[in-house]
Parts: C-alpha cells; structure tokens; sequence
C-alpha cells in the first residue's frame, strides 16, 4: 500500500512539474515584452505592441522583412503604419505567437498600440487561404493577422475591422 502511495505522488510530482514548464516560458515570454516596453527599445526596433485580452496576450510588432523569427510578429512591408488604413501583421504558428488565432470569435476584440496611441480592433471573419492568395489584403480600415497552418499548405487569416 505504501509502495502505491509512493507512485502515485511522483506520478503527481511529475505531472505537476510537466504543466509548470509552458506556464513559466510563458510567464517569461510576458515579462520580456513588457521589459521591452517598459525601457522603450522599441521605439528604434519595434512598430508597436498587439494585445489580444481574450488569451491576455502580448507580443511586439517588429519592422522589416527579415523581422519574422520564432517568437515575433512582423508588420508586412505594405502595410500602413500603426493606425492606419490597412494593416497586415503575419507570425508563426506556435504558442509564443499566433497559435490560438483558431480561438478567435466574431466580435472578440485585439488591441494594438505604438508609442502614444491605442487602436481597436474586433474579428469581423476567420478563414483559410492559399499561400499565394492576397487578394482579402485590400480590405479598407482592416488588421489581417496571417498565420501558417500545421500541415504548411495553407494560411489562416483573421480579418479585424478597427472601431
């Protein structure tokens, strides 16, 4: 009967321990962003910031091309400026950035900032597109978020509409 004990507290031990590890990377990866907020080095490095308080999420916007990595979002080169007209921000499909865009509902709102203003914005539709397809990219008064999917033939997009 001890032996059974014994057992089932490291199998709990090690469960525990398991769930722990994505919630301290994640607490981690939050505390970077508003590190990086905090002291302002995003004004010469990064466009703004997207918050989603739906997941509590937090991410900075970076500029250029080669922006893209494991763990940003990247602004597209033809996309306005924070604020503006029509904006595309594109990231990978993993848990530090866009892997619960399939979570967004009609109406659930995301938020982007740069240095002094806040702008809103709420999902209006979800889908998936080729990767070839741009043509939902020309919505007036629109954030597209863009991510791949897990088998990488397709993209899914979430289209916002700014209030």
């Amino acid at each position: 009967m001890c032996i059974i004990r014994n057992v089932i507290k490291i199998i709990i031990f090690v469960s525990l321990f398991l769930f722990l590890i994505p919630v301290i990377d994640e607490i981690k990866i939050n505390e970077k962003v508003d590190e990086l907020v905090d002291s302002k080095k995003r004004e010469s490095i990064f466009e703004g910031l997207l918050y989603i308080p739906k997941f509590n999420y937090k991410n900075v916007i970076k500029k250029g091309v080669s922006a893209l990595d494991d763990n940003n979002i990247e602004m597209l080169d033809f996309s306005d400026s924070i604020g503006g007209n029509r904006i595309v921000l594109a990231g990978h499909n993993n848990r530090y950035v866009f892997n619960k865009l399939y979570y967004l509902d009609i109406n659930d709102e995301i938020v982007l900032s740069d240095s002094g203003k806040d702008y809103k914005y709420l999902v209006r539709k979800t889908k998936y597109i080729d990767t070839d397809d741009f043509s939902d990219f020309n919505i007036d008064n629109s954030l597209i978020l863009i991510t791949c999917t897990y088998d990488n033939q397709k993209r899914f997009i979430v289209i916002l509409e700014k209030v």
